[in-house]
């Protein structure tokens, strides 16, 4: 029997990285739904695709995802990550479709060294981290049964990211300022893809224990400088551009947003409910980096 999926995004790395790795799953059927299709910020829109989708599983992968701008473009951030999402928890839970909704660790102030869980009280320090939030709740409220998946500094060969910035910049500049003092997961996102369609398939199923919220996050740990390091040398031993980086605190970058120093989330419940597994950081970075240098 065909699992039919529909997915809100299709340009963005996680949706790409979902409809590659349902490329290698006969029994899926996924239909994605660009902004043109499927505007986060027009209701309306929102309700054909639903409709002409015709879905076993509604996944929600678009958001706005400006961390710095959204505290210029904050009604904006609040229209597509806030009311966006409640509308897709309406439409869903009026037809009886399970949905996946998908948030951040920036919902956190990253206090501590730990490792957040999911029972774990938000505190956002940005805009962007509280429009998530906001994002968060509204799907609770109008769908309980409905799963909010957050991730974490999620990077690949698709789509843009930590990574192929770091390319990109050292294209034109011999140094790079990196932010030695935030430290968290690089997670691949092929791996949230297969956690994904996992929560779907479960979901379809009738599964009773997925709802809430759920961490799927890489147990792997870096600073921002350290991994832009790693990506500089992997580019320069393909033959890429290399720059060499410079490590400084968040206090010194001075950034717009304020970021959690501490994004690591538990990925304990993921790992027990989904059967989440996780690409390590070396081999995810090699595929990624190789990927990008030849779509460039």
């Amino acid at each position: 029997m065909t699992l039919r999926i529909a997915c809100i995004g299709k340009s963005g790395q996680t949706a790409r990285a979902l409809a590659a790795v349902v490329a290698g799953e006969p029994d899926i059927m996924l239909v994605q739904g660009s902004t043109a299709e499927a505007d986060l910020r027009d209701a309306a829109s929102l309700r054909r695709f639903v409709e002409a989708a015709k879905a076993d599983v509604l996944v929600n992968t678009g958001a706005y995802n400006f961390v710095d701008k959204a505290e210029t473009e904050t009604a904006l951030a609040f229209a597509i990550n806030e009311a966006g999402p409640r509308e897709l928890a309406k439409l869903a839970r009026a037809r009886g479709i399970p949905f996946i909704h998908m948030s951040t660790d920036c919902v956190f102030d990253g206090r501590g060294s730990e490792p957040h869980t999911e029972d774990e009280p938000p505190s956002p320090l940005s805009a962007y981290g509280r429009s998530k939030r906001a994002g968060e709740i509204a799907v609770a409220e109008e769908y309980p049964d409905a799963l909010t998946v957050r991730v974490c500094w999620v990077f690949s060969e698709y789509g843009d990211n930590f990574v192929s910035k770091m390319i990109e910049l050292a294209r034109t500049r011999p140094k790079l300022r990196v932010v030695n003092d935030q430290f968290g997961p690089p997670t691949y996102a092929p791996d949230i893809a297969r956690a994904l369609i996992s929560a779907a398939r479960k979901k379809a199923a009738g599964a009773t224990n997925l709802s809430g919220i759920l961490h799927v996050a890489s147990s792997d740990v870096l600073d921002r400088a350290s991994m832009a390091r790693a990506i500089m040398a992997e580019s320069k031993a393909r033959g890429g551009p290399f720059a060499e980086i410079e490590g400084v605190t968040t206090a010194e970058f001075n950034a717009l947003a304020k970021r959690p120093l501490n994004a690591r989330l538990s990925n304990a419940r993921a790992v027990e409910k989904l059967g989440a597994a996780f690409t390590p950081w070396s081999e995810a970075l090699h595929r990624s980096v190789q990927g990008i240098l030849k779509r460039s």
